[in-house]
């Protein structure tokens, strides 16, 4: 047995002294594809998912609440900034922590108020209503994305250029024990 794999070593080495070129050429690829393994390997490990419902553990037993009861409280809360349309609202999750994804359209409003003020201000209501409504007590990422833009956008003292997209984070994450 022995004598077989010195003979097959013997071998590779007289093919790599005769072809370096494609010894190399071989090794290049079977790098790359292990790599591209490794790579898709971190994907699928640290991938969010679209949520259904979010799972609060308490004493007495597991709190489920749907997506749909997130996304209508989201837009209750919307209806009180004017300035807002909410267009999409979707849930995701990623290792145990909530990102809740607000997607809407800017349409002016009060012309005193900038849009990052404004968007602190949602981020704080939403944020509010989880830990009042739902009994979450470090609500979940919020991002929040102005897809279009149907007013003037006011500019503050921080801000020189309008902008037309504006993603913000609350980067506590919820104690959530499991999701569904």
């Amino acid at each position: 047995m022995f004598q077989q794999i010195r003979q097959l070593v013997e071998r590779i080495s007289s093919l790599i002294a005769e072809k370096p070129f494609s010894c190399g050429v071989l090794t290049g690829l079977a790098a790359a594809l292990a790599l591209l393994l490794f790579f898709l390997l971190l994907a699928f490990l640290f991938r969010s998912r679209k949520l259904r419902c979010i799972v609060i553990p308490s004493e007495g037993g597991d709190l489920r609440i749907d997506a749909k009861a997130v996304q209508g409280a989201v837009r209750s809360v919307a209806a009180n900034f004017s300035a807002f349309d909410i267009r999409r609202v979707a849930m995701y999750g990623r290792q145990n922590a909530v990102e809740l994804e607000v997607a809407m359209d800017f349409n002016g409003g009060d012309a005193d108020v900038s849009v990052a003020e404004l968007t602190s201000q949602f981020r704080a209501a939403v944020a509010r209503m989880m830990t009042e409504t739902f009994g979450m007590e470090k609500p979940a990422r919020i991002e929040l994305e102005i897809l279009r833009s149907g007013g003037e956008i006011p500019a503050s003292g921080a801000d020189t250029e309008a902008t037309s997209a504006i993603a913000a984070e609350i980067s506590s994450e919820s104690e959530l024990g499991k999701s569904c």
